[in-house]
């Protein structure tokens, strides 16, 4: 168990994290709103274009993409655990480790799980595994394409849901929210 401790929230690429945007890939307002937009012409664009090919083909079913879905979908569990186990041993670390300043601060534990202090930064345990579930956020709008692939209907809730995910993870770093732990 202290292994799995010391590799999901003491190893020091964890505790020393800081998000920034010179030193975190994709930390920049600039690559969030172009992520959000290429995601949103591709998947209508990749729809209209499958609109079109297959009716002209008289086909009424999409493509099969055989295991992909399934493999996409165990990929995703798995890191999405990962995520959901670090989270915990990092907040767990956290509460351990900032116990002195609640008590000059006259804060709870319950109320630091809720909402972080004024002026805290973005860096350490906790938004080290924001970043990461930030990160998931991309792999998560693969769905998109395999339901329009399959020839399932693109919904526009379905893009503004997995775009709204994406931007609400951003901002969760870029403003030291605490609404993942």
């Amino acid at each position: 168990m202290t292994t799995f401790n010391y590799y999901l929230a003491e190893h020091p690429t964890i505790v020393n994290f800081r998000w920034s945007p010179t030193q975190s890939y994709a930390s920049t307002w600039s690559f969030l709103f172009t992520a959000v937009s290429s995601y949103i012409i591709a998947a209508v664009t990749l729809h209209l274009l499958l609109l079109i090919t297959l009716s002209l083909s008289n086909r009424r079913r999409g493509f099969s993409l055989g295991p992909i879905p399934a493999l996409h979908s165990l990929t995703i569990s798995i890191i999405s655990a990962v995520i959901f186990v670090g989270i915990l041993l990092s907040a767990a670390a956290e509460i351990r480790d900032t116990r002195w300043l609640w008590r000059r601060t006259r804060t709870t534990a319950l109320q630091w799980f809720l909402c972080f202090p004024v002026g805290t930064r973005a860096s350490g345990r906790v938004f080290f595994w924001s970043y990461a579930f930030y990160l998931s956020r991309f792999l998560h709008l693969f769905r998109t394409f395999f339901s329009v692939i399959r020839r399932r209907k693109l919904s526009f809730f379905q893009l503004i849901n997995q775009s709204s995910l994406l931007c609400i993870s951003f901002l969760w770093l870029e403003y030291s929210q605490s609404f993942q732990v």
